[in-house]
């Protein structure tokens, strides 16, 4: 498996396609595999660069907290590793919120940046859902998954597909403790986001994409955010939960096709 070390940390990471690099930021219980559906497609005319964020499932998982900053500096490192000097960098819930730290800390590694189902800020309905989810981790890593659901998925699409709810409930279940406490610390980490100041600084094209239907990050969230970004384009994905990128992925590709294809190289 490709791993590459920064500091004391050993950070997963794929590399697919060839082309421009598009790098994918996780959502907070994701791995590099649930962007299947985007790099399937992407990957047919870009690089697609993934990897876990340290406290994700093939990463490490330090005792010590982590920051969102400390994330960036992660990514940072893997592009050097890699020796890519910028790329289009796309990034849902968790993720777009490291690429809005890292696009406007660094600048000049940023073609473009997508934000997928994020915030900037940290409302008390966000707040409350990812205490629960935390607690469950800590308290009882069993029904964390179900837990999630409501705040993950819109209800059409959770009764649309109970063999797919039903194998993601067993893969979680599957997982060793150090995972769960890992879990609760990128939650802790979530936890001190407050990068609306920060969005100013963000200068690149940007593309903000929200849910119509997410329970967890709402669209007013993503609202503020191409509010405070320069120029950024807003759409809001019809019928869809916090999970947009599994929940509609069509949608979502077309919309980074067409935003990333107008924005690289000829």
């Amino acid at each position: 498996m490709p791993f590459f070390k920064h500091g004391n940390h050993s950070i997963y990471w794929e590399s697919l396609g060839r082309g421009e690099p598009v790098v994918f930021l996780n959502g907070v219980l994701m791995t590099v595999d649930s962007w299947k559906l985007q790099t399937l497609e992407l990957g047919q005319r870009f690089r697609c660069v993934l990897h876990d964020f340290r406290g994700q499932l093939r990463s490490s998982k330090p005792n010590e907290p982590w920051t969102l900053e400390d994330h960036a500096e992660d990514l940072e490192a893997l592009l050097d590793h890699l020796g890519i000097a910028d790329g289009h960098i796309v990034g849902t819930s968790y993720g777009g919120e490291v690429g809005m730290v890292f696009a406007a800390t660094r600048p000049e590694r940023v073609r473009s940046l997508s934000v997928i189902a994020s915030v900037s800020e940290i409302g008390p309905d966000t707040a409350q859902a990812v205490l629960e989810w935390r607690r469950a981790a800590r308290e009882a890593p069993g029904s964390l998954y179900r837990v999630m659901l409501p705040t993950t998925f819109s209800p059409d699409f959770i009764a649309a597909n109970p063999v797919l709810i039903e194998l993601g409930e067993e893969r979680l279940q599957a997982c060793d403790p150090e995972f769960f406490a890992a879990f609760a610390g990128l939650i802790d980490a979530f936890l001190e986001l407050n990068i609306t100041p920060m969005l100013g600084g963000i200068r690149c094209p940007t593309l903000v994409m929200a849910g119509e239907k997410d329970r967890l990050k709402p669209p007013r969230y993503s609202e503020i955010i191409s509010d405070g970004i320069e120029g950024s384009e807003l759409r809001v994905i019809p019928g869809a939960g916090h999970a947009v990128v599994l929940e509609q992925a069509d949608w979502v590709n077309r919309e980074l096709l067409r935003f990333i294809s107008t924005r690289a190289s000829p």
